[in-house]
């Protein structure tokens, strides 16, 4: 299983950024569930908090069609519970590395992939999972097919 982070999410419904075809091509991968790809409801929540922010997106979607688009994700790749485990992880993750500030939430998806043995998670953002056991990286580039 494959851990979708929101950066692709994001960048595959934005066409004016440079990461969209890949991005793009991973999501339409995963839709048609040729590639193992799972959610988690975090990163389902930052998708639309970024896709409905003006200081993040240039073209903010209003919340409806936001939500719309969260649900049609929803209705199509898996969506994995947090469970309890996942804090232990966290923590754990916490005295390790010594996170502060919204770091937090980077180390809550590894967390989560613990919890659930997921090892792969596909992300532009390399530096916030390298270096944390079991947690493997790959940005969309490296998932496609050559």
């Amino acid at each position: 299983m494959i851990l979708l982070d929101t950066n692709v999410l994001v960048y595959a419904i934005n066409a004016d950024v440079p990461q969209h075809p890949a991005s793009r091509a991973v999501l339409e991968s995963a839709l048609r569930r040729q590639l193992p790809a799972i959610l988690v409801p975090q990163v389902l929540l930052e998708f639309y908090a970024v896709i409905t922010c003006p200081r993040r997106v240039e073209h903010p979607l209003d919340p409806e069609t936001a939500w719309n688009e969260v649900t049609a994700l929803r209705a199509s790749i898996p969506v994995l519970p947090v469970i309890s485990d996942t804090l232990d992880a966290l923590g754990r993750f916490v005295s390790e590395r010594k996170v502060a500030g919204q770091h937090i939430f980077d180390l809550f998806l590894a967390a989560q992939m613990r919890a659930h043995r997921i090892d792969t998670i596909c992300t532009y953002d390399r530096a916030a999972f390298e270096g944390i056991p079991g947690v493997v990286v790959a940005t969309p580039e490296q998932l496609l097919p050559a």
